[in-house]
């Protein structure tokens, strides 16, 4: 592997600011076929490279294939996949716009001691062995060593038995629409090159288990992801009478405490346990200053899974939503009785009785009262969001079910808004498993380096959709996912058929979505782009 044209490639991917949602994962898109362009490969089957644009997408997101075929006649392939998009960059305040250039941003971070960094970063500053960078790990690293593979099978292309086609994507940082684009042309470029696809391989980093964690992993499977949505609505009043109404902010304060952070959440597999959930907004629904309590509020939680279903989660919720209503009508009770101790004046309370209602049920009850028309007016209501944010889209959509509700006290509803990511693991898949075996012993042979095998990759990725061990209950995702269908879907039939095993070779790194994003060059550069090499080798020769 040629360690200065990995660095090379790294750099020029990270100077095109690719936010997700930005016009910079277009930008990116042809950067990255610009590059591989450059292959001696692709400019004599230009065919086999191509842009495919991800269909009805609001930006005009494209995403990159790149299909490269031995000589020796093989349909074993190995895929590379990459997303090119990366989070946003508001926490590098003022010098954010170094952020995209980790050669002059470290240089700036070693000249400047007024920017406040943790001892281990400022060490890891010190050192010279990192470069500080939006992106430089997660994960356009993935993309440069994905591009080396190539070079470096090209020239070994008349001996080489089997196939590999490079996948890199947008949006994997906010709803994985070009994976969900990309796992079509999968599906077709199988069926088309009649490919068995014997793996995939990504470059996703390695992520510390806890504070000061320098043992070094992969991955053979990945965690799931639910977004779990509490629309809390209350009893509006004027600010002179509070008592005599309920505001739906205490009610999202309550479910936030019981639920944000809260290690009896965590989802477990075996040994290994999932991050506790994380409370990723809260607001409510007033627009505009008035002296009149909120209606409605609402909140959401990222919600990792590793061997829960969505169903055993949300009844899981929907109990401590009945705990939190609870919980907030004995508040306020205790509060008015101290209130007119002081005062010895009496608040009138409202008989409030707590109510948790899943989506699906508010639903029927509405239809139930109101039929066809509200059916039709909710259809029209759904064909006329603009799914910018799909987030605020299914809130939007459920405010406006609510307003049909003939129930109109105080309720909580709970329903899941996008995206999904099913949980996978392929400890059971041999010829993985031996993969894997292969890369630890040259890790130790070669480079003297100790890596553990991990059966979850921690972090949130584009894995989730190559493949499921279990199968999904889609009538009950439809249930629950106001958007199901219409604005937001994952093709579980075409992800079903593909069903391809991967594991993650990834750069150390540190510092993930944070201004001190950083890579360790000497491991990343030299033993991780080697291991992904290997590994490609390896997964085409294992029969497992």
């Amino acid at each position: 592997m040629n360690k200065k044209r990995i660095l090379d490639l790294l750099l020029e991917l990270c100077y095109v600011p690719s936010i997700s949602e930005t016009k910079g994962e277009v930008e990116m898109s042809q950067k990255i076929y610009e590059i591989i362009q450059r292959i001696d490969y692709f400019k004599n089957h230009p065919h086999y490279l191509n842009i495919h644009q991800i269909p009805h997408d609001y930006m005009n997101r494209t995403y990159v294939t790149a299909f490269m075929k031995g000589k020796k006649k093989s349909n074993k392939t190995v895929i590379l996949l990459s997303h090119l998009d990366t989070v946003g960059v508001e926490e590098y305040g003022s010098f954010k716009k170094l952020a995209f250039n980790p050669v002059e941003y470290t240089e700036y971070l070693k000249n400047n001691h007024s920017i406040s960094l943790s001892q281990e970063a400022l060490e890891d500053l010190k050192s010279g062995d990192f470069l500080f960078g939006r992106g430089i790990m997660d994960m356009k690293y993935g993309i440069a060593a994905g591009i080396e593979v190539l070079y470096q099978i090209e020239e070994i292309i008349d001996n080489f038995e089997g196939n590999i086609l490079l996948v890199s994507v947008p949006d994997e940082e906010a709803n994985s629409a070009g994976m969900l684009a990309a796992v079509e042309t999968l599906l077709s470029m199988k069926i088309e090159k009649e490919l068995e696809y014997i793996c995939a391989i990504i470059s996703e980093p390695h992520f510390p288990k806890y504070p000061g964690d320098n043992h070094l992993y992969i991955y053979n499977g990945t965690v799931g992801k639910l977004l779990p949505v509490f629309y809390c609505v209350g009893k509006e009043t004027h600010v002179g009478e509070p008592f005599a109404g309920l505001n739906p902010n205490l009610l999202t304060a309550k479910i936030i405490e019981k639920i944000d952070q809260s290690p009896f959440l965590c989802d477990y597999f075996q040994q290994a346990a999932g991050p506790v959930p994380t409370c990723l907004k809260q607001s409510d629904t007033k627009n505009e200053y008035s002296v009149q309590t909120p209606t409605a509020a609402y909140t959401y939680f990222n919600f990792i899974t590793l061997n829960s279903t969505p169903k055993e989660i949300l009844y899981r919720l929907k109990e401590i939503a009945d705990t939190a209503f609870m919980e907030v009508l004995e508040d306020i009770k205790e509060k008015s009785y101290k209130f007119e101790d002081l005062t010895g004046n009496r608040p009138r309370i409202p008989e409030v009785r707590p109510k948790v209602m899943f989506y699906h049920e508010l639903y029927d009850l509405c239809y139930k009262v109101h039929g066809e028309t509200f059916k039709n007016h909710i259809n029209n209501f759904i064909a006329s969001i603009e799914t910018k944010d799909l987030r605020q889209s299914s809130i939007e959509l459920v405010k406006e079910i609510h307003h049909f509700s003939p129930y109109r006290d105080p309720m909580i509803i709970l329903f899941l808004a996008p995206p999904y990511y099913p949980h996978s693991v392929n400890m059971e898949n041999t010829k993985i498993i031996e993969v894997c075996k292969y890369i630890l012993n040259i890790a130790k042979e070669k480079f003297n380096r100790t890596i553990s095998l991990e059966p979850f990759f921690p972090g949130l990725s584009d894995m989730s959709y190559l493949g499921m061990i279990n199968s999904i209950d889609e009538e009950l995702l439809k249930l629950h996912f106001p958007l199901w269908g219409e604005k937001y879907s994952i093709p579980i039939k075409t992800i079903s058929q593909l069903n391809i095993p991967f594991l993650n070779i990834g750069p150390l790194g540190k510092d993930a979505h944070k201004y001190t994003e950083r890579i360790c060059l000497s491991y990343s550069l030299e033993t991780a782009s080697f291991l992904i090499y290997e590994a490609v080798l390896k997964s085409l020769k294992t029969q497992g």
